[in-house]
């Protein structure tokens, strides 16, 4: 391995390593890890380190064709060293900084998506519902209003005929009357009982 190579493997890692730093720094603010079940943090720590030593080794087949050195991992433990002394305090200003902005951002997004979305949504809704409701009442009230008036025609219209009825029905004997009486309640009857036979099959 010439100097060259060995130089930029070198300078990859001590990258590597302030990365190291700064990513597991961003994954323990954004994942609050002591809110979580053990088994949890368990698995998602694990899943976060191969995850990085995935990349350091594809950093390091970038550089120097994958061979491990043993100056490999001191260089990793100086770029996290030199992280954690020289750079953690401010990348953490800058990611509250920029997480802030980010909720920020959600938090205008969610509002205005309430108050041109759902909000007018909503209105349009009760709108609906109270034409609706409007519209049922006023038909209801017209409709009663239709009823009587046609209750009172065909009372007006069939007034004359009930006089008549009632002068004819006067002058039938009431032997006959007593017997057309007698025949309607059968009529009834009978008619109840046919109603009561569907009901049964029912």
């Amino acid at each position: 391995m010439s100097l060259t190579t060995q130089f930029f493997t070198m300078l990859s890692m001590i990258g590597i390593g302030g990365w190291l730093g700064a990513t597991f720094d961003t994954y323990a603010r954004l994942w609050n890890r002591s809110k979580k079940a053990r088994w949890i943090v368990f698995i998602s720590d694990v899943l976060f380190w191969i995850v990085q030593a995935l990349l350091t080794f594809y950093v390091l087949l970038l550089v120097n064709n994958g061979e491990i050195r043993f100056y490999i991992f001191l260089a990793l433990l100086c770029g996290y060293a030199a992280y954690q002394s020289l750079f953690k305090t401010t990348y953490l200003k800058i990611l509250e900084f920029f997480i802030r902005i980010v909720v920020s951002i959600y938090r205008l997004i969610i509002r205005l998506f309430h108050y041109f979305v759902i909000l007018p949504l909503r209105l349009i809704y009760r709108f609906i519902v109270i034409l609706l409701f409007g519209t049922c009442h006023i038909l209801l009230y017209v409709g009663k209003i239709l009823y009587k008036i046609v209750r009172f025609l065909v009372k007006l219209l069939l007034k004359p005929f009930h006089s008549i009825f009632i002068f004819f029905w006067t002058k039938i004997p009431i032997r006959l009357r007593t017997k057309v009486i007698v025949l309607l309640k059968k009529g009834k009857g009978f008619w109840q009982k046919i109603a009561n036979l569907f009901r049964k099959k029912r």
